[in-house]
């Protein structure tokens, strides 16, 4: 039915897709209606909000229709907002009817291939029209993109793009300063290419765009509209990753004013010279593809980066093409093996040409290409099937948590909208926590020393938690907060203390008090300086099993101190959690009462695992 943009963007991936497609003459002739397009079109919107929602989680993988479905909701929100807010940016007539068949169409016919897209928001000009697509990221993605340098002391970042007196944001070859006089050009050149990447963060949304685009203008060649072309633009529309939510309802529905810093809650990128430069390269792939749908191929093709194996927009084939990749201590399991490795010779190599050259085991990597000496830990570890400890370092650490330990943990959801005062786009805004309090050593029950809040719906209920945390936490009496991956409480810690500032003080003292079990596991530069240990033994992990793959996640590491398990778990993961609460209101009450108990299970589930793995590691090192 039709080469669709997400179709295209799919098949080109690699040229074994197309044949496991499998693709027959009618598939890319027939037309489809607008409610095919736009189940085809979602789901791949979808995978993209969640994979921003989700590029801080270690459950980024764990999506499935109901979690697509939950998002829903979002997507067409952020999509509205953005129709409704260009007409303070633009003017002419606008069309951004989601889900009615008013939305704009184009398609045109190549060798009997037919290409079809829609477009999100249609604006009409007296000479043209512009092209405006909504997508649920952030401007930090864009706005990233850029240089720092050092004058008298001081770093200063500039990004390539930069805001016009019209509000919208331009490349800085498209504005009238001197691009030398904000970064030298060969950077920038450097920066721009990474918005050709469809595989960079950035990148990836502006090349959905260029595709658009292209079909568009197919389209008009094909009408001998040609003339038309060169008064053509195209944007971005995305949110502002700076806009402060100021908790202003209507109905019970946050309103998206400006903010107090006059921030809209959408910003818009012109892409119109980029994607402009991106038109032979769509040309090319255009091609490609017809050469791939001619003579469809299933051979197996070397995976790559094309898979994207560890996101939610992963090809679905992964499964297929990934089948040689064993599960457990791949080579993609090193850590750091992002940086790639080296031969004897100096030549680097990446992961993925050892994986095709057949190396896909830690254990079949030659000793000589690990250089790094975590790596070089973990195929020894692998190989003797004897786990690496530093009893030493992990006693040290040990000393330095006092009793009572609070068990610490937040469950949070990173709503694309900000839904609270004081919130961001995707701020994580926490609506449960759980705590054990441990005594003394060896003295805390898992349900009567279990203590948790779990906000009861979607209305702001902040508050109220941080009362019932601030209640629990004895700041005055010294003691341990104890949490892992530090970084992710505190932050929370501090955002709360931000916004309510009658509790300001107790917060603080309690994200002063926080020590990350992690460390003790992983190590830590910080704390084992502080602890007299030099700048090496200090990155060094402390503790390695080969079931660990690679991955310190608590999830990974509880079954090595105890027969603790989520298996089985209704609500098991993260993921699992955020989505539940995002049903909340779904939800008939029998439902409600039997969801609302599974989340406090699983959020005391994470506590517990902290005590069984401070337990069980304490008896490791004695």
């Amino acid at each position: 039915m039709a080469i669709t943009k997400t179709k295209f963007i799919q098949l080109m991936r690699c040229p074994r897709y197309a044949g496991l497609e499998n693709l027959n003459a009618k598939d890319l002739t027939s037309k489809m209606t607008f409610a095919e397009y736009k189940k085809e079109e979602q789901a791949f919107e979808l995978q993209e909000l969640l994979e921003t929602l989700s590029e801080s989680s270690s459950n980024s993988n764990q999506v499935n229709e109901e979690h697509l479905k939950v998002m829903l909701p979002y997507y067409n929100e952020v999509e509205q907002l953005a129709g409704i807010q260009a007409k303070e940016y633009f003017d002419g007539i606008f069309t951004y009817a989601r889900n009615t068949k008013d939305q704009e169409c184009f398609e045109f016919k190549r060798h009997g291939i037919l290409y079809l897209c829609y477009v999100d928001i249609y604006n009409e000009t007296d000479d043209g029209f512009r092209i405006i697509e909504a997508k649920a990221t952030t401007s930090a993605k864009f706005l990233n993109l850029g240089s720092t340098k050092t004058k008298n002391g001081k770093r200063s970042f500039t990004s390539i793009f930069q805001k016009g007196k019209d509000g919208i944001y331009y490349l800085l070859e498209d504005t009238d300063v001197m691009l030398e006089e904000y970064m030298p050009k060969d950077k920038y050149i450097a920066h721009r290419e990474k918005l050709m990447d469809r595989y960079h963060a950035a990148g990836h949304y502006v090349y959905d765009l260029a595709v658009q685009r292209y079909f568009i203008e197919q389209d008009l060649k094909k009408d001998q509209l040609d003339h038309m072309i060169p008064n053509l633009r195209y944007y971005l529309a995305v949110l502002n990753h700076e806009y402060v939510f100021d908790g202003t309802l209507e109905n019970g529905k946050p309103v998206y004013h400006k903010d107090q810093n006059g921030n809209d809650i959408i910003c818009y990128f012109d892409m119109t010279s980029i994607t402009s430069r991106m038109m032979p390269m769509i040309e090319r792939d255009r091609k490609t593809l017809e050469e791939r749908l001619t003579e469809p191929n299933v051979n197996p093709y070397p995976i790559g980066i094309y898979c994207e194996h560890k996101k939610t927009t992963k090809c679905k084939y992964c499964d297929i093409c990934w089948k040689q990749i064993p599960k457990e201590n791949s080579v993609f399991q090193f850590i750091d093996q992002h940086h790639g490795f080296q031969k004897e010779d100096g030549t680097k190599v990446s992961t993925y040409e050892l994986a095709n050259q057949g190396i896909v085991r830690q254990v079949d990597v030659p000793d000589s290409y690990l250089k790094r000496k975590k790596n070089q830990i973990q195929k020894e570890v692998v190989l003797s099937h004897t786990p690496y400890i530093d009893i030493e370092k992990i006693k040290d650490g040990i000393k330095e948590i006092t009793y009572p330990i609070y068990h610490l943990d937040f469950e949070t959801f990173p709503c694309p909208l900000p839904r609270y005062r004081n919130e961001r786009c995707y701020t994580q805004s926490v609506f449960q926590f759980s705590l054990h309090i441990e005594k003394e050593a060896g003295v805390c029950d898992k349900i009567k020393d279990h203590y948790e809040y779990l906000a009861p719906d979607h209305l702001d209920h902040r508050e109220e938690l941080v009362k019932k945390l601030c209640s629990l936490i004895d700041t005055e009496s010294g003691g341990t907060v104890l949490v892992y991956n530090d970084s992710f409480e505190k932050t929370r810690l501090l955002e709360l203390a931000n916004t309510f500032p009658e509790y300001r003080e107790q917060l603080l003292k309690i994200r002063e008090m926080i020590f990350d079990l992690m460390n003790l596991l992983k190590g830590s530069t910080a704390l084992y300086k502080k602890l007299g240990y030099d700048s090496e033994s200090s990155n060094m992990f402390n503790y390695y099993h080969e079931k660990m793959t690679g991955s310190f996640s608590i999830k990974k590491i509880l079954p090595l101190f105890s027969s603790l398990t989520y298996q089985g778990m209704e609500v098991g993961n993260g993921m699992e959690a955020l989505i539940t609460y995002a049903q909340f209101p779904t939800f008939t009450k029998e439902e409600y009462e039997h969801k609302y108990q599974k989340m406090i299970e699983y959020c005391r589930q994470d506590t517990w695992a902290m005590v069984e793995i401070l337990h069980g590691l304490s008896k490791s090192v004695n």
